[in-house]
Formats: C-alpha cells, sequence, structure tokens
C-alpha cells in the first residue's frame, strides 16, 4: 500500500470517528441512568385517576395550575399503549390492568348490579346482576362493579399470543386482602361506556365496590352528549374510602368532548375543552390536598387524540405524585428509556408500591425515578414524536432507492453499459453506507424531512467518492468497518444513537426499546462477514493469529448480540451463530461443511446465550422468556413462537423490506450466471470473497427463521452481499468488455 493510499483510508478512518464522537456527545444525556427507588414508608392506597384525552400538550397550560404542579413535582413519563391487538381503547385498559398486552371485547362494558341492562336472550331488559347469574351461575355483591362478559374477555385472550391472566391486577389485591374501587365513566348520553374497572376486576370480572352509573355524571346541555362529570359526588366517594388498595377515577369529559369534536366549530371544540380542563384541574387540586405519604396518585392517559397523534397513537402522559417524594423521571426495566414506560407497567408498578406479590404473567416492570427535569423530558419525547412521524416517509423512500438501484444496475451490467458504471458505483455505495449516515444523523435532523434527505444525500455522495477511489477489496474492507463498527461502539454505550435511528426501534409501536434492534443487528452481521472476507481476500496469506482474531471478531460479536447489558437480541445472537460458523469453516475449513457443523454452531450459540442471560440479573424480554421456560410455562413459550411466526409471515407478504429481500434473492441468482458465469468466475478470482457471501445468505436465512421481525434483519444483511457483487460487476466485467472469468483471470491483477 503506499503513501497517498494509506493517507485515504487514515482520512476515512479520521472521517468516521470524528463524526461518531462528535453525535455521541450531541446525545450524552440521553444516556445518562440514575435510577432511585420510591419512598420507603409504607403505602395504604393509590389512587389512580383515568383522564382520556388528556396528552402531554395539557400539562403545560397556564390556566391549570394543578396540573402543572404535578408536572413540576412527580416523577413524569411518557407512556407507550401497545396492546395484545387492534390500537383500540378496550384492549387499552385491558393492558393496563393485565400488566401484558391484553384485549377485550369493544362492545362490552361494565354495570352496577341493579342497572338495566339489554338482554340477547330475552326482548325486556334485565338486571345486570341477573344477566352476571345467568351467565356465571353466582350472584354478585351488592354495591359492587360487574363485568357480565368475562368469559368473553377470557376466551378472546385464549386465543391470542400473549399468556393474559383475567383481572391480573383486581385478582392479586384481592388475594392480598386489598380492595378495589371504581368511580366515574364515559358513557356517551345513554350508551354505558366503561373500561376503568378492566384495571380493577378480579379474575371473577368483579371490582369490590364503587359508581360507575349515571350518578356520576350532572345534567349540562352546553355539554357533549348533555351531561359533565359530577365531581363532587366522585370526591366525596374517593375521599372518604378507607380500606387499603387501589381507587380508579374515570374522568371522562375530555373524551366526550372528543366523540363530537367532529360536529363542532374549532372555537367551540376549544372553548368547551378549556372549560373541562379548569373543572379538572380543581378536582386534581382537592386530590392533591387530601394526600399524605400513605397514599400515592397515579394520573394517567390512555388515549389522547390531538394534533399530535391524530390517529391517538404516540406517547400518552404518566404522573407518579406522592408527598415526601422528590420529582423526576420515569424509567423502567421494560423501556430502560429515560421519560419513557409501556403501559404494561402500570400494574405491576401499583402492586411494588403496595408490596403485593407481581404475577408471573405480567411481562411490566415497575417504574422507578430517575434524575431528569422536565425540560429534558420535553426534549426527548419531542425528539421520539419527530422520528417516528419521519419514520415511514425515510425508510419508503431508502427502500425504493434499493429498489430500483437493483433493477436499474442488474439492468446495467447485463446490457454492458460502462459508460454507467462510475454513477452506478456512487449508488450502491450510497445504498451501503445509509446505515452508518441514519446513525449518525437521525437524531440532529430528525425534524425535516428535506434536510435529513439532503444531509443523508450528501454525506453519502461524499463518502462514496471517497471511497470509488480505492481498489475493489480496500474498497470492500472498508465499506464493513463503517458498517458494523459504529452500531457496535454505539451498542457497547447504551445505544444513544440507535434509540434516535430511523433504522433503530420505535418506542410507540413499542415493538423493541433496547439492545440493538433487527435492522442494525442485519448490519452488523452483513458488514462484518465481509470486512473479514475482503480482509483475507487482500492479504491472501493469513497465520494462526489472523485465525484466531477472525475468531474472535466473531465470538465477541456473538457476545455483543447475546448480552442482556448490550445488544439483546437473540434471535441475532443465534442467526450470527450460524452466519459466523459458515464463514470460518468456509474461510479456514477446506473440506465440505456437513449439516452437524451448523447444528453445532447453533448449540453453541444457545449456550452463549443462555449463559450470559442466567448470569445477568439485569432483567430483559429474553431473560424473561428464559424464566417463563425454566418454570415450565411451555404455553407461554408456544405463544412466544407463534408469535414470532406470524410476524414473519405477515412481513414477508406485506412488507417492503420483504420486497427488498426477494428482490435481492433474485439479483443475485442472475448474477450467479450472468454475465461471464459469474458464480464459476467468483469462485476462481474471489474465492474468500465468495465464502463471505454465502455465509451472509446462510445468516441472513437463519435471522429469517430465528428472529422476530426477521425478515428486517435478512433484508439488511442481504444487502452487503448483491451491492458489492454488482460494483465488482461494473468494476472488472464491464470495464473488461464482457470477457469470460477465464479470459479475465489471465488478464487482469488483483483488485
Amino acid at each position: 500500500m503506499n503513501i497517498r493510499r494509506l493517507g485515504r483510508v487514515w482520512l476515512i478512518i479520521g472521517i468516521v470517528l470524528a463524526v461518531m464522537v462528535t453525535t455521541l456527545l450531541w446525545n450524552v444525556p440521553a444516556f445518562v441512568d440514575r435510577r432511585e427507588g420510591q419512598n420507603k414508608h409504607p403505602l395504604r392506597q393509590v389512587w389512580v385517576i383515568s383522564v382520556y384525552g388528556l396528552s402531554l400538550q395539557d400539562l403545560q397550560q397556564n390556566e391549570t395550575p394543578h396540573l402543572h404542579h404535578l408536572l413540576e413535582k412527580g416523577v413524569i413519563g411518557a407512556m407507550n399503549v401497545k396492546t395484545g391487538g387492534k390500537e383500540i381503547d378496550s384492549n387499552r385498559y385491558a393492558t393496563l390492568g393485565a400488566g401484558t398486552r391484553a384485549v377485550a371485547p369493544p362492545e362490552e362494558t361494565f354495570f352496577q348490579p341493579e342497572e338495566s341492562v339489554p338482554s340477547l336472550a330475552s326482548s325486556l331488559p334485565v338486571t345486570a346482576a341477573s344477566l352476571y347469574k345467568q351467565w356465571l351461575g353466582s350472584s354478585p355483591t351488592r354495591g359492587s362493579i360487574i363485568y357480565p362478559a368475562i368469559m368473553e374477555y377470557i376466551r378472546e385472550n385464549e386465543a391470542i399470543h400473549y399468556t393474559v391472566a383475567p383481572g391480573a391486577l383486581g385478582e392479586a389485591l384481592r388475594k392480598a386482602g386489598m380492595g378495589t374501587m371504581a368511580l366515574g365513566n364515559l358513557d356517551e348520553g345513554e350508551r354505558p361506556v366503561r373500561w376503568a374497572p378492566l384495571l380493577t376486576m378480579d379474575r371473577r370480572g368483579i371490582t369490590a365496590e364503587g359508581s360507575i352509573g349515571r350518578e356520576t355524571l350532572d345534567a349540562k346541555a352546553s355539554r357533549p352528549f348533555g351531561v359533565k362529570s359530577r365531581y363532587s359526588y366522585i370526591g366525596d366517594r374517593l375521599f372518604s374510602w378507607s380500606q387499603p388498595g387501589v381507587a380508579v377515577v374515570e374522568l371522562g369529559d375530555l373524551y366526550r368532548l372528543q366523540q363530537l369534536s367532529c360536529k363542532m366549530a374549532p372555537r367551540q371544540q376549544e372553548t368547551v375543552k378549556r372549560q373541562v380542563l379548569k373543572e379538572m384541574d380543581a378536582f386534581i387540586g382537592k386530590v392533591i390536598n387530601r394526600l399524605d405519604e400513605s397514599r400515592l396518585l397515579l394520573l394517567l392517559s390512555p388515549s389522547a387524540t390531538d394534533e399530535h397523534s391524530p390517529s391517538g397513537t404516540g406517547l400518552f402522559p404518566i404522573i407518579l405524585y406522592r408527598p415526601g417524594e422528590q420529582p423526576g423521571l420515569l424509567i423502567s426495566d421494560t423501556t430502560r428509556r429515560t421519560g419513557i414506560v409501556s403501559s404494561m407497567d402500570v400494574a405491576p408498578t401499583i402492586l411494588s408500591r403496595l408490596g403485593v406479590e407481581i404475577p408471573t404473567q405480567m411481562l411490566g416492570q415497575p417504574v422507578k425515578r430517575t434524575e431528569g427535569t422536565v425540560a429534558t423530558f420535553r426534549e426527548t419525547i419531542e425528539k421520539v414524536e419527530s422520528i417516528y412521524r419521519m419514520r415511514p416517509p425515510v425508510l419508503y423512500s431508502y427502500i425504493l432507492v434499493q429498489m430500483v438501484a437493483l433493477v436499474v444496475g442488474l439492468s446495467m451490467i447485463l446490457k454492458r453499459r460502462e459508460s454507467a458504471g462510475s454513477w452506478m458505483q456512487i449508488i450502491l455505495l450510497g445504498i451501503l453506507l445509509a446505515p452508518f449516515l441514519f446513525l449518525m444523523i437521525s437524531g440532529v435532523t430528525a425534524r425535516s424531512f428535506w434536510l435529513l434527505s439532503g444531509s443523508v444525500l450528501v454525506s453519502g455522495w461524499l463518502m462514496a467518492l471517497l471511497l470509488t477511489r480505492s481498489r475493489t477489496l480496500p474498497l470492500l474492507f472498508w465499506v464493513g468497518i463503517i458498517g458494523f463498527v459504529p452500531v457496535v461502539v454505539d451498542g457497547l454505550l447504551g445505544g444513544p444513537l440507535i434509540q434516535q435511528s430511523f433504522l433503530g426501534y420505535d418506542p410507540i409501536k413499542g415493538a423493541r426499546y433496547y439492545g440493538i434492534g433487527n435492522e442494525y443487528m442485519g448490519v452488523v452481521l452483513g458488514s462484518s462477514i465481509l470486512t473479514a472476507a475482503a480482509w483475507l481476500e487482500w492479504r491472501k496469506k493469513y497465520s494462526l493469529g489472523t485465525r484466531i482474531a477472525i475468531g474472535a471478531l466473531f465470538l465477541g460479536l456473538i457476545l455483543f448480540f447475546a448480552a442482556p447489558f448490550w445488544g439483546t437480541n437473540a434471535g441475532g445472537a443465534l442467526a450470527a451463530m450460524v452466519g459466523f460458523g459458515v464463514a470460518y469453516l468456509r474461510f479456514f475449513w477446506w473440506g465440505p461443511i456437513r449439516w452437524w457443523h451448523v447444528a453445532g454452531a447453533f448449540v453453541l450459540g444457545l449456550g452463549v446465550l443462555l449463559a450470559m442471560n442466567f448470569s445477568h440479573t439485569h432483567s430483559s424480554h429474553i431473560g424473561r422468556a428464559w424464566a417463563t421456560l425454566a418454570a415450565g410455562d411451555l404455553e407461554g413459550i408456544t405463544n412466544i413462537i407463534q408469535r414470532k411466526l406470524e410476524m414473519n409471515w405477515r412481513l414477508l407478504r406485506v412488507s417492503s423490506w420483504g420486497k427488498v429481500f426477494l428482490l435481492s434473492l433474485f439479483a443475485m441468482g442472475v448474477l450467479a450466471f450472468r454475465p461471464v458465469r459469474g458464480l464459476h468466475w467468483m469462485t476462481e478470482r474471489y474465492p474468500q470473497l465468495f465464502n463471505g457471501f454465502a455465509a451472509i445468505v446462510a445468516g441472513a436465512l437463519a435471522a429469517l427463521v430465528l428472529n422476530d421481525s426477521g425478515i428486517v434483519s435478512a433484508a439488511t444483511a442481504i444487502v452487503y452481499v448483491v451491492m458489492p457483487v454488482m460494483i465488482i460487476g461494473y468494476r472488472e466485467w464491464i470495464s473488461h468488455g464482457g470477457t469470460t472469468g477465464i479470459e479475465l483471470e489471465k488478464t487482469s491483477k488483483p483488485r
């Protein structure tokens, strides 16, 4: 390597490191995590106030001083509301009460025993108590809240791939000798809408006491549906309740306003909303005045529909307030994201605060306090929501560019268009560099699609232009290094950049909250094997030290994937074991690869995964899955497997990533035979590169089978096969006028 080429290499390294250091320093506050436990004084009651329609923005209004007080003095967070089925309201409340992703029939609701209920079996209304006895065979006690549709609730949850204990929160409280109470409703005039008791019911669908009927409403002709919450009555019932346990209060005026907002003039809607918020704020002020160290206030919103979350999906407010506790931000082991928790965490948090054992069926984790201010919380949420809004157009654009590049590039190679070689190489290199660029700049430019697009295009063009000056093997080596090293470094630091990347995970959708994620798992798998293959091809001669170094690299990456405090990707660890195992055998084992070689690699990877998770006490979704298996819950493991298989099958059929993967396989199939006997030529010309490509394909297929959303990992990994092969095609097939592989072997020097 001459001085000029060496200088170019170090220039590339310098640019990559400078960008990484700058970006990490920019994002340092995002991954500082100093957690604290709760107040150690005994707690008797938890008051849960559910305000459907309350958004994070509503908490910042000057006209609501008590809500603002909670924002400043409470422990605050934003709550993801992912459920076990469709994103509908009944499912969200069911998830809050179950502590895991659950569903509930949307047409069914709760009643007081004496209320009349239309019966399917009779033309005349019957009382809820009669219907409950008819369906369940027992009579509810007077003053309780009942759910006649409890059996339908149970059957619907048996049909989903999550283990759900009916009435998990209420049942755990009942067994501990604690009480439950539900107050208020979301009724739309004469139509009962009551989902809050999904938090307080036990396994029989019964909440011990409460009031959710017409008596909790006042007539008000100027309000939607002609009613408003009767705060004086609700307050009297709540403040006079002395039994240890949980009381859930449903304030429904914002919900009713939202149901009729499409019929109202915008100015009138805003006027009514301000009135509702003022009344609600005054009630919350009275609640705050009644609190002492024996009571905890938990304010939350299960849904909000406004200009910030037009479809009702997003992150919604949750605040814990208890006199004597320091303000801060919420965090849990479910998300490991400062300021962001899951709705599954609500039930375990309540039980933990009351000293009640948490049922094993609950996937959520108790929330804790960590240091942070309202300003940093707002900044975090703004970034998360802006990335959420921009992710679809950014990823669709990236995927579309890949698909067009595959079709056009393949066509140009087959037609031997030498004039297109230079600009097509830049495009192909830009696609390979895009994951690195998304990692570096998304958190900074996520507020503007055009700023982000321009930054990616300009940065990618400059880096690709610089790299195209390199010969083929150094080019592929450095493309691989740029692909996996920044991702691994960021993962070792807690993933502050992955969390903000468009190829990272989405805390709003709630599929993943920490670790490396499926997109970047495929990137690391493909680019690291490409790096090793290009290095071995470049060096030609390699010693025992080289074999040890490559083995150490692969083993280190497997440990990175498996570790619950780094990659936290079980499917990624197993897929990497297959991919890296095939790569190492093909690189250094010249005999045939048998099925037991691959099986042995898989078993070894499984052993590493088990060891890493059993030896670490920090809770993760992998660790909880092993705990489920160790407890003998085969149904829970079966649900996990079925859920992952169904997700992969659905994504393969409908996802854009599935189209990229299939198109890449088609392009590789064509290039294997045309032009110039591509497959045969590659094995003779670049045997180690060919070995690496075969290993990447094996790892991608393993990821497809073993990982949830495995099609995403497979699609991002296989890019490191098809794009390099096309680059080689432009450089060494077209530039030699379409000569045969044997002639090219005789006339060309290694590149």
